[in-house]
């Protein structure tokens, strides 16, 4: 899936601007752990496909921590944010946790842009 056919399929417009910010937010972590990138496994046709593929992203189902113990956020700051104030960042799988899925699947929905159209501003939270 790439952002010119989510642009040619009007029912997921609203989704552009949380597609923008997860983009922005996940940016480099693929660069310390290859497969935690922005990904797309099948095509997406539907609100719904494209809600689960979000909150579904790999990046999600690991506990990001640096040194101090502290556990990157995706809704609070990007990565590259995150990997500037560490030293040592580890990637410890945990699974998908619900509550943590849950606060993912909130915040995307708060992201999407449901009254505008496609070329209307992205707004960062």
């Amino acid at each position: 899936m790439n952002e010119e056919k989510l642009i040619n399929n009007s029912e997921l417009w609203p989704f552009l601007p949380a597609l923008a910010e997860i983009k922005h937010r996940l940016c480099g972590i693929e660069v310390e752990c290859e497969p935690l990138g922005l990904s797309f496994d099948k095509d997406i046709h539907t609100e719904e496909d494209m809600l689960l593929t979000l909150i579904s992203q790999k990046a999600f189902a690991f506990d990001i921590t640096n040194e101090n113990g502290a556990i990157w956020d995706v809704r609070l700051e990007p990565f590259t944010k995150f990997k500037a104030r560490s030293t040592i960042i580890k990637f410890p799988f945990t699974g998908y946790n619900p509550n943590k899925r849950q606060q993912i699947s909130n915040w995307i929905i708060e992201l999407c842009n449901w009254e505008g159209d496609v070329f209307n501003g992205i707004t960062r939270h």
